[in-house]
């Protein structure tokens, strides 16, 4: 079951060891002979990258980026790849972009593309991009979505999924604790590091200017999504079918609404209800607490 809110910091050293050991043991246990990591810039993927490398496991890092990813976001893909992997390249994917969305609208379908479509389209191509580098090296490709990512629909199905997931028991903002702890403690010197902290999010699609956050609870920070969205996956399932069905007027929310307001909170909990069928199967994910591998079919297990 899925823990409450967690009020006390996480002993990041514990996380550590746990996350490390568990990708040590995955890559060895499956007989695999590397990772493959499709980096973003953003601090997730930079993330994995560093604790990969902390594990001792060969590691192909592979920056695919569009018109859509901003200057910062390359550059420090780059460096992630430079400090972290073993082999990195990074190849533009707007040529091939641009040729499947004309494909898509004018060959096949007689709708227009939308922002979001677009988006899954770049996600879709780094996916087959990754899992041919992958089937290529005996490899398996690194999933690097975080636990508020899940539990709000914010990947592409059959497109930025991988089969193990080092980070996804970890709330967004727990992401960042995890990166400065790492910054601090073991890659002091980390221009990587300190680059995606300070980097702005974004989806990287240009789904929505400002990013996730901006679709569903702009002005608000991760800390305060992950609050809402840890209540809401607590629940009792009768109580969250009551909630659906009369959300009004149903009390469980009240502080939260004080807090950081109706639009929000139901903006956070209906994106998660609208997105359960997006997480009926998911990739393996390692336990932070436990420090063994286990599944995520539908439910998180932390």
């Amino acid at each position: 079951m899925v823990e409450t809110f967690r009020t006390e910091p996480l002993n990041m050293e514990f996380v550590v060891k746990n996350i490390v050991d568990g990708i040590a043991k995955y890559i060895e246990d499956n007989h695999l002979k590397c990772c493959v990591i499709g980096l973003s810039g953003g601090i997730d993927s930079t993330v994995c990258a560093a604790l990969c490398k902390m594990a001792k496991v060969p590691l192909i890092g592979v920056s695919l980026p569009c018109h859509t990813n901003e200057a910062e976001e390359k550059s420090t893909a780059k460096l992630a790849g430079e400090e972290f992997c073993d082999a990195f390249k990074e190849v533009n994917l707007e040529y091939l972009f641009t040729a499947t969305k004309n494909f898509c609208d004018h060959s096949v379908s007689e709708k227009e593309s939308t922002p979001i479509s677009q988006g899954n389209i770049k996600a879709r191509l780094r996916m087959i991009t990754l899992y041919d580098i992958a089937s290529k090296s005996q490899g398996i490709v690194l999933d690097t979505d975080n636990l508020t990512e899940n539990f709000l629909g914010f990947w592409t199905l059959k497109g930025d999924e991988g089969d193990f997931n080092p980070i996804g028991g970890l709330w967004k903002h727990e992401v960042y604790d995890l990166a400065r702890y790492l910054k601090e403690h073991h890659f002091k010197d980390s221009k990587a590091l300190e680059a995606s902290i300070a980097l702005i999010p974004t989806d990287g699609n240009g789904v929505k200017e400002g990013g996730d956050l901006a679709q569903i609870a702009p002005g608000k920070t991760y800390n305060d999504v992950d609050e809402i969205l840890d209540r809401w996956v607590g629940l009792d399932k009768r109580v969250k079918e009551i909630v659906i069905k009369n959300y009004f007027d149903y009390g469980v929310f009240k502080e939260l609404c004080e807090k950081h307001g109706y639009e929000t909170v139901e903006a956070v909990i209906m994106r998660s209800v609208r997105s359960e069928f997006k997480r009926k199967q998911r990739p393996f994910i390692i336990d932070i607490h436990r420090g063994y591998i286990c599944e995520k079919n539908g439910n998180i297990i932390i």
